[in-house]
């Protein structure tokens, strides 16, 4: 404690250069445009975007199709055509998108163009290669409530694929780019009214495609078993939504303390040197003693938790102290990445 009071009584010159350098928007910049910079972009790029496509691909075909329901967007307009005409998924997915992205050109980023044209040229490859090289690559559930299975290993697949599309600045084609067009043409109030909409109509088809089983006489049961990919994808949907809320959250949450302590300075200075955080000082008044204190603000990620609790222990045993979750986190510092999106 004699030592950290002797930092903190230095002057601002000696304990500014004791902290953590501040990092500024030229710092990334610059890390941007370095060597390794570039490399590590693009690596990341190339595997996000194979691994996404492949995803989407592999549930479409492997998981969706052969338990007879679909999905919403071009993928389950595709898996309709399919069932119904026997017309390769690929085929679809390449001439249904293509053109919307290059129609994307003029409305949307290039950037957002040239990710998602990337994305369906490798989405039509997956497809291609499963089918014609794997076409036995499927799994099929049963007849049975076994079939929920499918809906939930599907909406994870999609649900992580959209995610991971969305991280990196492009999107998995179909619905999207259709959305986003409509938005910016006719200044559409929510991208998601536009995409459920679209959603809702591909999958309301569905009933007109997918049959009840064989060998059911009971009118009742019919309707049931003809209701039963709507309910599916519905399920799918919702798997879906969660398993890409939780991802994109994921990437960007964080737990934000707030501290009411009477040894402000010494614990911003702690905090910011040992986190490599920020720290901003509230004034607040304690309405039962009536005495002037601080209220310090601090984000930190969760691996960081620990040693903050340690650090308030440590500085001011006497402080209170308490947490919010915080699902998104912008800013230069934190989580850089969404300065260049």
């Amino acid at each position: 404690m004699d030592e950290l009071q002797e930092n903190i009584a230095q002057t601002e010159e000696t304990a500014t250069s004791v902290l953590p350098k501040k990092i500024t928007r030229e710092d990334l910049k610059k890390e941007a445009t370095t060597r390794r910079g570039k490399i590590f972009y693009w690596t990341q790029t190339v595997f996000i975007l194979l691994l996404s496509s492949f995803l989407v691909s592999f549930a479409a075909y492997s998981l969706i199709l052969p338990n007879e329901f679909t999905i919403g967007g071009i993928s389950g307009i595709a898996i309709l055509l399919d069932e119904a005409f026997h017309i390769p998924q690929y085929i679809i997915v390449f001439s249904v998108n293509m053109p919307l992205v290059i129609f994307s050109f003029f409305f949307v980023k290039k950037k957002f163009a040239i990710l998602t044209a990337a994305h369906i040229g490798l989405q039509t490859a997956w497809l291609a290669l499963i089918e014609l090289a794997f076409p036995h690559f499927q799994i099929d559930f049963g007849n049975g409530a076994e079939k929920i299975f499918a809906a939930i290993a599907g909406g994870l697949c999609i649900g992580v694929a959209v995610a991971l599309a969305f991280k990196i600045g492009g999107s998995t084609g179909g619905a999207d780019i259709l959305a986003v067009v409509i938005q910016r043409k006719f200044n559409a109030g929510s991208i998601a009214r536009v995409i459920f909409l679209i959603n809702c109509i591909v999958i309301a088809s569905s009933i007109f495609v997918f049959k009840p089983e064989e060998g059911v006489d009971n009118s009742l049961n019919k309707y049931a078993l003809t209701l039963l990919p709507i309910m599916m994808s519905v399920f799918e949907s919702y798997i879906e939504s969660k398993a890409n809320e939780a991802i994109t959250s994921g990437f960007h949450s964080a737990i934000e303390y707030r501290i009411i302590t009477n040894k402000p300075d010494e614990m911003s200075f702690v905090l910011m040197k040992e986190l490599n955080r920020g720290v901003t000082s509230v004034p607040a008044t304690g309405m039962y003693t009536k005495e002037p204190r601080a209220m310090l603000l601090c984000v930190v990620s969760r691996r960081q938790v620990t040693t903050l609790k340690r650090i308030v222990k440590e500085i001011d045993p006497e402080s209170f102290a308490f947490t919010t979750k915080v699902s998104q986190v912008l800013g230069l510092g934190f989580y850089s990445d969404e300065l260049s999106a």
